[in-house]
């Protein structure tokens, strides 16, 4: 496959208003592009959003190792605890990836009056929709955790965790949406700190409310929860004071813009709900795939999530990796520049593949040596056994992966996030799923059988997105042109239309110049 390395003449539909004063369309230049810079920008992008990502996951280990202390029920009720707040994050991450596409787009094309309005917008969906999701949480954290098939006592202990953890969603949601915005002008630096901080935060407040301190009284699980919250208050005012002081030239400063917006709240949705959709069909797949695997018995079930914790690992390059693509891809959409953004991309998916093929030979050669450091117990040979041939077979699909990973970040980037979760859709329900119960328990390739779906999973969806990308679709998708709303019936104290005027007063350059995509870094 050349990646890219053809010219499309492409001719981006604009607004009926536009569209007449250019004769219909408006030709895109293929600009020349500066290869270098894009590869710095690619990297300042990519590796916070990775330590990012890592830092997340070692904060739910953390606090699992903390709790562990307390007794198995209490390990179990944070575990159940944390496999549904996972679906609940999903919501917000889909808001968070909304507002980083469209505030992408509005800095590329040097709107910055929209980014405002576009973060402020974002917050006030998030805060509503983290009331909402606070509310049914703690109002059904008891029959939510029984159906997962829990014991009593883990239920309970589970469903106290769940509504004191509630309280802290709207302070979560903030940090998800102000991060989000960060990100679309090219600062993933920023929620990096915040999230490294607050780990800090969590650890140091958790300690003495779990086991107490002095003439503070331990309170066992009920304060880890009550950590979780302390730490994200902290972590949503520290992001709400820097985007108030006007960090990377977003500013959520003022009561204009507040007020929800039906243009701007569907174009967000339009972005926003294919994502949450696809983390759905993710989320929903993954439980059937875990079916799967425990009908292969106790020790290859254990297997696997010694496995997969291996592999959740190499994944995190791939988690930054699509961020960069994202952000690149929309600011050069924005600012009308689709060579930049094939550019951007590219480079993006050639520097994630490099990461994970390092990582697939690592777990090509020392498999045996992973899964002895954790196989524990009488079975310990069997789950040696079934890990490493798992893993062996994963090594191979780390640049399929890779792939996949990047040009999905890259179709949101372009406002296309549908075909994401089609793509997703397909290859887990049509390819893994099945591919699973044929392989390993019809077949009777055990747990290598298993990893082989999850290979041929990776290959689909990668092969789909490259598809979807050499099609070009994503150059002329209707979020590659920051046209306004119509201004025909603006409504008194309309903020958005107000930015919208503004925006329509300066006339974009003929032939934007090759720019940095971190402004201030």
């Amino acid at each position: 496959v050349r990646w890219g390395a053809e010219t499309h003449a492409t001719m981006i539909r604009r607004s009926p208003a536009a569209a007449g004063a250019a004769g219909g369309t408006l030709p895109i230049t293929e600009l020349p592009v500066d290869q270098k810079q894009i590869r710095r920008d690619v990297l300042r992008i990519a590796w916070p959003a990775i330590l990012e990502n890592l830092l997340q996951s070692v904060l739910g280990m953390i606090t699992i190792l903390m709790v562990s202390r307390l007794g198995s029920a209490d390990v179990a009720a944070v575990g159940a605890s944390q496999q549904l707040q996972m679906l609940f994050i999903s919501a917000f991450f889909a808001l968070s990836m909304g507002t980083t596409v469209i505030v992408a787009h509005a800095y590329g094309a040097g709107e910055h009056g929209r980014i405002n309005v576009a973060a402020k917008q974002s917050t006030t969906a998030g805060l509503i929709l983290a009331v909402i999701v606070a509310f049914i949480v703690f109002a059904f954290a008891h029959p939510m955790l029984a159906m997962l098939g829990a014991e009593t006592n883990v239920i309970e202990a589970g469903a106290r965790f769940q509504r004191i953890s509630s309280a802290g969603y709207v302070f979560m949601a903030l940090m998800f949406i102000l991060g989000g915005a960060l990100r679309g002008v090219g600062d993933t630096r920023t929620p990096m700190l915040v999230t490294a901080g607050i780990n800090v935060i969590n650890v140091v407040v958790a300690l003495p409310l779990i086991f107490g301190a002095g003439p503070i009284p331990g309170i066992g699980l009920d304060g880890a929860a009550m950590a979780q919250n302390i730490s994200r208050v902290i972590g949503a005012a520290v992001m709400a004071w820097l985007l108030l002081r006007g960090r990377q030239g977003i500013s959520i400063a003022g009561r204009d813009g507040w007020v929800p917006d039906v243009y701007y709240l569907k174009r967000l949705a339009d972005i926003s709900l294919p994502s949450m959709g696809e983390s759905l069909l993710r989320s929903g797949g993954q439980i059937l795939f875990i079916f799967i695997v425990f009908m292969l018995g106790t020790a290859v079930a254990a297997s696997h999530q010694i496995a997969q914790n291996a592999v959740f690992l190499s994944m995190f390059p791939g988690f930054g990796f699509s961020m960069a693509a994202t952000a690149m891809v929309g600011q050069s959409l924005g600012a009308r520049n689709p060579a930049r953004a094939r550019a951007a991309a590219m480079t993006a998916t050639r520097a994630c593949v490099v990461w994970m093929s390092a990582m697939g030979v690592f777990f090509f050669v020392f498999a045996e040596p992973i899964m002895r450091l954790s196989a524990t117990g009488d079975e310990r040979q069997t789950i040696i056994d079934a890990g490493v041939s798992a893993l062996r077979v994963i090594a191979f699909a780390q640049p399929i992966q890779a792939v996949g990973f990047v040009l999905a970040g890259a179709l949101r980037g372009a406002g296309d996030t549908r075909f994401p979760m089609y793509s997703t859709g397909i290859s887990m329900w049509i390819f893994r799923i099945p591919l699973a119960y044929l392989f390993a328990i019809t077949l009777g390739l055990g747990l290598g059988g298993v990893y082989l779906a999850m290979a041929s999973d990776n290959l689909i969806l990668m092969m789909m997105n490259i598809w979807r990308w050499r099609q070009g679709r994503w150059m002329t998708s209707r979020f590659a042109s920051n046209d306004p709303p119509k201004a025909s019936a603006p409504k008194p104290g309309h903020d958005l239309a107000d930015a919208a005027a503004t925006s329509r007063s300066v006339e974009p350059p003929a032939a934007p110049k090759e720019m940095s995509v971190v402004d201030g870094e």
